[in-house]
């Protein structure tokens, strides 16, 4: 059986990664925004709260580009398995945060009936 360790490293890999890490990321953000503008959520992190209630906008690209510059190091420094196992650490944390939303976006939609 092969470890992290021993899986070659490959490029389609990385980008592979990328668009999801991107994807999981812009639905947290576009959730997240929704679910401020109907009132049914808070924002649990102050500083994107903080963030949020100054601009919307600013609130988009800082969560577009975290995961952004989380991929740029991966991918300049690949050697380096701790990147590697931050980007999929990244990618299950947003899967959680992804699954939190659905759950309220179902809670939410079941009150209305």
């Amino acid at each position: 059986m092969e470890t992290v360790k021993t899986l070659p490293y490959s490029r389609s890999r990385l980008w592979n990664t990328a668009f999801l890490l991107l994807c999981l990321c812009m639905m947290d953000a576009i959730f997240t925004d929704l679910g401020l503008r109907q009132g049914v959520i808070e924002e649990l992190n102050p500083l994107m709260r903080n963030i949020y209630e100054m601009n919307i906008l600013l609130f988009y690209f800082i969560k577009f580009s975290l995961p952004l510059a989380l991929l740029f190091l991966t991918a300049k420094l690949t050697h380096l398995m701790y990147l590697r196992m931050m980007l999929m650490a990244t990618l299950l944390l947003y899967v959680i945060v992804i699954a939190y939303h659905i759950c309220w976006i179902v809670l939410a939609s079941l009150q209305f009936f």
